[in-house]
């Protein structure tokens, strides 16, 4: 196969994949469907304010959709979602001393590649003490820590292993499945008032019909926002992850750096291992470090070509359920920088951001 159509073919995930996310969609429909039906709501008050009929809100509707086909596009083309996924993390641009280093490192690894590598369209930092990395569509972010530590290639070249495949668009085309407003405030002082409204329902359920209209409302909208078939389908989307992060491995070994790599998950991720007891029915989207480790090791003195090991763990289910990362949500990601880094690796998109 000419090497333009192989680029071409990795550039969109398997069909198990595929399969898996026709699959979210089809369980995210009555996520849809309350969008419609909120939208239609909204129309309907707004002319009847304006005194017009509220036939016209049938066409408005059609918006409640815009979600669902932003998603889909994901899988097409990441367009446009970077800079919003930069926004909603609070990244920044790099200092010069950050972009010096992470030129640095890339050299390296174009060095070491026998064939074209598929390049970041745009990274940014976040301010975050770990080191830690993520990727979503073409977009890599990098905490301000890793810049801080010697690992900073190895970790870069496992997300080029995710950005030379469909990982990075297939992470943005499950965290749009999410709407995530921009923050208003503080996460304390949505808490407090959680807490309050939360109190002041209950009282209202008990006294007037109101109250439950209210409940109802809130409740609703909440559920419009999605991540309803991300809730459901975690397993199966957390046996991919699991997969797809021994695949990435894999290519940072291919370009030199699976010591360095094994490093890092040893000072930075083995000591936060912990059982995870029914592994393949949570949305646990790492393999354990140790495993990790020992294929990188034999990558290392095997040259490069991480030997064949046990294969990763599956989820038990062969098909979806008929019918609820944290995140990467896989999870857009979340408000909180490193909440976000987290969610992109470890918890559903959001999202799995595919990430170390």
């Amino acid at each position: 196969m000419p090497y333009s159509l192989l680029r071409l073919a990795r550039r969109f995930p398997p069909i198990h994949a595929l399969a898996l996310y026709l699959a979210t969609q089809l369980v995210e429909l009555p996520v849809i469907l309350s969008r419609i039906v909120i939208t239609l709501a909204v129309a309907a008050l707004v002319l009847l304010v304006k005194g017009d009929s509220v036939s016209g809100a049938e066409g408005i509707a059609e918006l409640a959709l815009i979600p669902t086909g932003w998603a889909i596009l994901a899988l097409i083309t990441p367009f446009g979602g970077g800079l919003w996924w930069r926004t909603n993390m609070g990244g920044r641009p790099p200092s010069e001393r950050e972009r010096a280093a992470f030129e640095d490192a890339m050299e390296q690894l174009l060095e070491a590649s026998d064939a074209r590598l598929r390049l970041p369209t745009r990274w940014f930092v976040i301010d975050v003490a770990e080191p830690d990395a993520s990727v979503c569509g073409h977009t890599l972010a990098l905490s301000r820590g890793l810049f801080e530590s010697e690992y900073l290639p190895a970790v870069v070249a496992h997300e080029l292993g995710h950005l030379n495949s469909s990982d990075g668009m297939l992470t943005a085309a499950l965290n749009r499945l999410v709407i995530h407003p921009p923050p208003r405030m503080s996460e304390k002082e949505r808490e407090r008032r959680a807490v309050q409204i939360h109190a002041d329902d209950r009282v209202m359920l008990g006294i007037t019909a109101m109250g439950a209209l209210i409940w109802l409302m809130r409740r609703t909208i909440a559920f419009a926002k999605g991540g309803f078939a991300l809730g459901l389908l975690a397993p199966f989307w957390g046996s991919y992850w699991r997969e797809r992060e021994y695949v990435a491995d894999r290519f940072a070994a291919r370009l030199g750096e699976a010591d360095a790599l094994a490093d890092f998950l040893e000072v930075h991720a083995l000591a936060y291992d912990h059982p995870v007891p029914f592994l393949w029915l949570t949305e646990h989207t790492h393999p354990p470090a140790e495993l990790r480790i020992e294929r990188l090791r034999r990558a290392a003195i095997a040259g490069g070509s991480l030997a064949e090991g046990p294969e990763p763990v599956k989820a038990a289910p062969a098909g979806p359920p008929a019918a609820d990362p944290d995140g990467p949500t896989l999870t857009e990601p979340g408000p909180s920088a490193r909440e976000a880094l987290r969610s992109a690796g470890r918890a559903l998109p959001t999202n799995k951001e595919a990430k170390p």
